[in-house]
């Protein structure tokens, strides 16, 4: 007697993703990206960086049909690009010129994390939740 495996059900609909860990992961990419970048070229200043890094949980979460809680998704995001920046910094890959007037790279890359979070909790906050 022959033994066959048993086919796999393909009428089951596959389980979605959650939507903070997707939008998680675009940040943990972005800030690998940046390291990357910054270990590459220590004298450059990627200014928008932190930025991106910090606004893009919300905005990814909220895209992602998630809306409730933005201001945690915000903190996040946020603290993914302190915590980018303190190892740049603790291992002097900030040494790029700054756009204040003191104060440095690392000044501005907190200044940037901050910003990027409050942007990115705004943005998500005026958009509408895609259609299900």
């Amino acid at each position: 007697m022959e033994t066959t495996s048993p086919k796999p059900d393909i009428s089951t609909p596959r389980q979605e993703a959650d939507p903070i860990r997707v939008a998680v992961g675009y940040a943990v990419g972005l800030a690998v990206l940046w390291a990357a970048l910054a270990i590459w070229r220590p004298g450059t200043t990627f200014h928008l960086a932190p930025l991106l890094v910090a606004g893009v949980v919300p905005v990814g979460a909220k895209s992602l049909g998630l809306g409730q809680n933005l201001p945690r998704l915000a903190a996040i995001g946020g603290t993914l690009a302190l915590i980018t920046t303190g190892v740049l910094s603790a291992t002097g890959r900030l040494a790029g010129p700054s756009l204040l007037p003191s104060g440095g790279a690392a000044l501005e890359s907190v200044v940037g994390a901050l910003a990027g979070a409050i942007a990115g909790w705004a943005i998500a906050r005026s958009m509408t939740s895609p259609a299900n």
